[in-house]
Parts: structure tokens; C-alpha cells; sequence
């Protein structure tokens, strides 16, 4: 068993669908291992990996809200931290993994019409367990478990001040498949990680809640013994959320929305499709690079999902590009990449929570950062 020490700084996702595993998607992995994959099958079983990753992402949002009528305009700051540890151990044709990672998203948002900024804190703590065997030289096959805790701090409307604050917490879980099959230089992924689904206490009140799942493939074609290129097509698929329905401040009893101020909570990534490469330039500086169109709607109907009415819904396109570059010298390795993407949407076809909205703006920048091992 041959002995790797490996650092790799990966590739943040986007937070709209605010799960782990798109969050840290780099969009190949062949030629660096992590635990973090899409696809629980993707890694070898006589692995022994364990990686420590930090990832930040900070996107600026502004927007219209009443345009043409008591106009007023909306900035918005969102910043999402994430910690994850996760390792892997080979059990003789078989492995078995743990993970755990905690996101923290903190956003910032000021109305025209206010003197100061609401502020919101949001906190996942995800735990999770995965399988993988071998069923034949060719063919591997994955389980995953996954158990999450969310807490959050929000006021959920602009008017609201800190003496009327809304609390509470909850949790989650679900699982995900995945099969990997080998066919010479191309390896073919399928996977599937169904929406998870709990409980949450609202100040006193018990809340369905949900995060979305995303099913998907993968095809990873090393073209050489330098050059490794990967296609991914990823589906998103949800569950109605109660947190979505109107909800009240415990004080005043005003209006209120439990998915806080940040309005790409209610934009949902249906969609995305897109290329990758890793390409050794020397045998020890290799560059990564990644092109993936974006698809989703922006739906303010809490009794809805996507898909379930057109006319609720708006469609916002927009492309994703990650680049990075990676230095191997023998045992040794440390990679850099960033992400970045932007937004726009003229008009919405039903209203927001808030009123009425127009002129939707967002850009994103995002980076992770990951220490680790393989044996």
C-alpha cells in the first residue's frame, strides 16, 4: 500500500441548493481524492483517506423591491463558511467513511427605507456515514446516511428590530447511492441523494423541514496519463418545507419569513450540466478548470415546488467558473482554485414575501482550502 501525504484546495460550490456535496463539488477528482464527492462510489475501497476542509463563499445581492410604486432598494451581503472532516478506511474490498462538516451563513441586509442593517445567523452541522464495495473489478457500489442540525437566529423581515427576533432549531437526515463502473480509461458515476427531511421547533411550534436531494452522473475519460476529462450532468429535487409558509415574529406578531432575508433562499437550482479537465502541465504542476451552466427558478409560493406551476415560477440561467492550479512534488501536493459566477433577472413573475421585485442582481466568489492524507 504506497503512501501519499496530499493538500488540496478545491472549488466552492454555489449555496442556493445548501447542500454539502454540491457545495465542495470541484467538478473532477481523479487525480486528487477527497471525501467530499458527489458520487459516495467515486473513491477506491483500499483508500485510506481522511482530508480537513475550510471553504468560504461571499456573494453581494441587490434588488427592487414595489418597482415604479414605494420603490425601495435592497443590498444584501451573504457570507457561507464551511469546516469539514471526513476520512475513509479500507475494510478488504469494502471501505467504510465518516464525515462531518458545519456551515455557518451570516447575512447582511439593508433597506433603503432602514437606518441599519438586519443581520441573520444560520448554522448546519452535518454527520454522515458511507459504505462503498466492490461487486466485481469493474463495478463499485456506495450507501450513505446523513443526520443534520440546523439552528437559526433571524428577524425574516426588514422591519423588524432585534427585541422581536425569531429562533429555533431542528434536524434532518436522509441517504444517498451511488454506483462507479470502470470501462478501461473512462469511468462512469450515476448517484442519487434524496431530499432529506425532519422536524424544527418554532418558538414553540413544531415545522416539517426539508433540504433538497440532487441525483446526477458523471463521466471522467483520461484522455492520457496527464490529462483526465469529466462531464457532469446534476438534477435537483425537493419536498415542501414548511419553513416556507407564512410565519409570525413572537412579539409584535408581524410578518416574518423563516427562510430569513437572503433572497437566493428562494431561488431553486433545478439543473446544471458542464465540463471539466485536470492536466498535468509538468509532472509537478498540474491546473484544473471547470465551465457549468446553471439552471433554476425563483419561486416565492410556499405551497409549491419547482415544477409544479410554470406560472409561479422564474427562470434564472447564468454560467459558474471554477479554476485552479495543483503542485506534486513526490509525496506532497497543494492545489488553489476560486469560483465565480453572476446573476440577473429583470422581472418576476409573482411577488415576493416582501412586495413585489425587479432588478435582481447577484455575483459570487468562493474558495476552499484542504489538508489530508492518503495511504
Amino acid at each position: 500500500m504506497r503512501k501519499l501525504l496530499w493538500i488540496a484546495l478545491g472549488l466552492a460550490g454555489t449555496a442556493e441548493a445548501n447542500i454539502l456535496e454540491e457545495r465542495v463539488f470541484t467538478g473532477s477528482q481523479q487525480m486528487v481524492p477527497s471525501p467530499f464527492v458527489l458520487n459516495p462510489a467515486a473513491n477506491l475501497t483500499s483508500l485510506t483517506l481522511f482530508a480537513v476542509e475550510h471553504s468560504k463563499r461571499d456573494d453581494n445581492v441587490s434588488f427592487l423591491l414595489n418597482p415604479g410604486q414605494n420603490e425601495a432598494e435592497v443590498k444584501e451581503k451573504i457570507s457561507n463558511k464551511d469546516i469539514m472532516l471526513g476520512g475513509q478506511y479500507p475494510l478488504g474490498g469494502a471501505s467504510l467513511g465518516a464525515q462531518y462538516s458545519e456551515q455557518r451563513r451570516t447575512v447582511s441586509a439593508r433597506h433603503i427605507n432602514r437606518n441599519e442593517d438586519n443581520n441573520e445567523l444560520f448554522v448546519a452541522r452535518d454527520y454522515r456515514v458511507n459504505f462503498c464495495v466492490d461487486f466485481t473489478p469493474q463495478l463499485r457500489g456506495a450507501f450513505t446516511f446523513h443526520h443534520t442540525a440546523i439552528q437559526a437566529d433571524l428577524e425574516g423581515n426588514f422591519f423588524v428590530n432585534d427585541q422581536d427576533r425569531t429562533r429555533y432549531k431542528g434536524t434532518l437526515s436522509g441517504y444517498g447511492l451511488g454506483l462507479n463502473y470502470q470501462l478501461g480509461p473512462l469511468a462512469i458515476g450515476a448517484f442519487s441523494h434524496a431530499p432529506m427531511r425532519g422536524k424544527a421547533m418554532v418558538e414553540g411550534e413544531q415545522k416539517i423541514v426539508t433540504e433538497p436531494g440532487v441525483y446526477g452522473a458523471t463521466f471522467n475519460f483520461r484522455a492520457t496519463p496527464v490529462l483526465n476529462i469529466a462531464f457532469n450532468v446534476l438534477r435537483w429535487s425537493y419536498k415542501h418545507d414548511e419553513r416556507d409558509d407564512e410565519a409570525t415574529s413572537p412579539t409584535e406578531q408581524q410578518g416574518i419569513s423563516l427562510r430569513g432575508l437572503d433572497i437566493n433562499q428562494f431561488l431553486r437550482k433545478t439543473m446544471a450540466y458542464g465540463v471539466a479537465g485536470e492536466y498535468g502541465i509538468t509532472p509537478m504542476i498540474f491546473a484544473k478548470a471547470s465551465l457549468t451552466r446553471q439552471e433554476g427558478v425563483f419561486l416565492f409560493d410556499g405551497d409549491r415546488v419547482p415544477g409544479d406551476s410554470k406560472d409561479a415560477e422564474t427562470k434564472v440561467r447564468y454560467n459558474e467558473i471554477r479554476a485552479g492550479v495543483a503542485v506534486k512534488n513526490r509525496a506532497f501536493l497543494a492545489e488553489f482554485g476560486l469560483l465565480m459566477n453572476s446573476a440577473e433577472e429583470g422581472s418576476f413573475r409573482n411577488n415576493s414575501r416582501f412586495g413585489r421585485m425587479s432588478n435582481y442582481k447577484a455575483k459570487g466568489t468562493g474558495a476552499i482550502l484542504a489538508l489530508g492524507g492518503a495511504f
